[in-house]
């Protein structure tokens, strides 16, 4: 990756939920070394950084926005719970005449933090007019409010009155976090029984994120954050359904 050329990215982030739609880093700063173990066919694999994208209900596609780790999380904390109200019993309990799915939280919470660095980019004035020499960690925020649906345009509706007996469309709006479906992939099982596992036991997590804590530290002198911590939580959901 160090000796690809950066590619400049001419999309606008000018318009709600038509921007970026992934985020890349300069070589630089991912200069790590490679994680040196081997499978048993011999194959190197370098550090493996995690990643979260759009989901899609299946049969169905749209715009996908990934938005990659500059670095992994230092902890990822995972809460299982039983909501007694909302509760999937076995299969073995359920009558045979009982062939839905169903489409509820799946009892789980998932918290990580993430870090994210544009110095190299905000420093460099060859990438002075790429989006992130010029947006610093407003890029990969860009994405992630897309994956959240905050940059996308929502129609707001007046409340009917006497003389209306139906509402009327008054405008568009951003800035409302959506429940969007996304994954979360920490890992990337290389080994022979990478298939025996489910997602959630190799650290691949599906679900909305319901919140979202954003803290940008360092600026340049026009206030373009270059650096950034992001602490994520994500409410876990069934994958049924979903690709």
């Amino acid at each position: 990756m160090a000796g690809k050329k950066k590619k400049k990215k001419t999309d606008t982030v000018t318009l709600p939920g038509t921007g970026i739609t992934d985020n890349t880093f300069d070589p630089r700063i991912q200069a790590i070394p490679s994680y040196q173990s081997t499978d048993e066919g011999g194959v190197n694999y370098k550090l493996y950084r995690g990643y979260m994208v759009t989901a899609f209900p299946k049969g169905h596609s749209g715009r996908y926005y990934i938005l990659n780790f500059l670095y992994n999380p230092s902890t990822v904390q995972v809460s299982h719970g039983i909501d007694a109200a909302n509760q999937v019993m076995p299969a073995y309990t359920r009558s045979d005449q009982d062939s839905g799915t169903p489409l509820i939280a799946a009892g789980g919470t998932l918290s990580f933090s993430l870090l994210f660095d544009r110095s190299y980019e905000m420093s460099d004035p060859s990438q002075w007019n790429t989006i992130e020499g010029t947006y610093g960690v407003m890029a990969d925020i860009h994405v992630l409010y897309n994956l959240c649906g905050i940059n996308m345009k929502q129609q707001v509706w007046s409340s009917a009155t006497s003389s209306d007996a139906a509402s009327s469309q008054t405008g568009d709006v951003i800035g409302i976090m959506q429940m969007n479906p996304c994954w979360v992939h920490f890992n990337q099982a290389r080994h022979l029984f990478s298939d025996k596992l489910p997602n959630l036991s190799r650290m691949s997590y599906f679900g909305y994120l319901n919140s979202l804590d954003i803290q940008y530290t360092h600026f340049t002198q026009r206030m373009t954050p270059v650096r950034c911590a992001v602490g994520v939580s994500m409410q876990l959901m069934s994958t049924a359904g979903w690709v």
